[in-house]
């Protein structure tokens, strides 16, 4: 698995940051207990909740040879629903947009081939997730 910094960038473009780190920490987390023999390289779940769960969608879209499936909960999929920033991103939508269109897995859905689990309520008390994400 290719680790190179240049590689990378080319690879995940500005949104290397998040994505292409995401990925390099999940592969060697991967590497590691399978490694240990503590689970087998066919049978590795990945799931989160809220930002866990955008962590989730992400990894299923950029790197699906990880993991045979994913459930996600009550994440927030679409960056560009939440235009003013998100986590530590303090620029807006209109600042950054690549950012923000690179980062949300809900831009990369197609690429989800495994099978994923997505749970939200109603009255999901995340302010991450906005109801018309929900539906």
């Amino acid at each position: 698995m290719e680790r190179d910094d240049q590689v990378s960038k080319k690879r995940w473009g500005s949104a290397y940051c998040y994505v292409g780190q995401l990925v390099a920490s999940a592969e060697a987390a991967v590497e590691e207990v399978i490694r240990r023999g503590v689970a087998h390289p066919k049978k590795i779940v990945v799931g989160g909740h809220s930002y866990g769960a955008f962590m989730t969608a992400n990894l299923l879209a950029h790197a699906p040879h990880l993991f045979c499936c994913g459930i996600a909960r009550s994440g927030a999929y679409n960056r560009t629903l939440t235009p003013f920033g998100f986590q530590n991103e303090d620029r807006t939508l209109w600042e950054a947009t690549n950012t923000y269109v690179e980062m949300s897995p809900f831009m990369s859905a197609n690429k989800i081939k495994k099978p994923i689990l997505l749970i939200h309520g109603e009255e999901d008390n995340n302010p991450g997730t906005l109801t018309m994400q929900v539906r």
